[in-house]
């Protein structure tokens, strides 16, 4: 497997139950491919999309290869772990809160 990218951009608090990341996704980039190992709550801060999530190695599960995530500010999001993913902005700055929930 390839090197992966970190979830989200920073860590800004962790204890033993929550990681709290900071994301910023900026129009046309992409966030490497990473994989989310912990169930994670989503909470859309900036930025409608359209994020072009990408996943591999069959991790889509019922969502396929791949979706088209919009979204607007105030959005929650609880996702289960498991996905390997890129996600690319097609839109404007995309900002969020990433939070790990921490547990088996």
């Amino acid at each position: 497997m390839p090197d992966e990218t970190p979830i989200a951009t920073k860590v800004i608090y962790e204890d033993d139950e929550v990681r709290i990341w900071n994301q910023v996704i900026e129009p046309g980039k992409t966030l490497g491919r990473h994989t989310h190992k912990s169930d994670y709550v989503l909470v859309t801060v900036r930025g409608e999309g359209p994020i072009d999530v990408r996943f591999f190695d069959g991790t889509g599960g019922p969502l396929g290869d791949g979706i088209v995530l919009r979204t607007r500010r105030g959005d929650v999001t609880y996702v289960p772990k498991g996905h390997t993913e890129t996600a690319r902005n097609e839109g404007a700055e995309y900002r969020a809160i990433l939070v790990e929930l921490l547990h088996d």
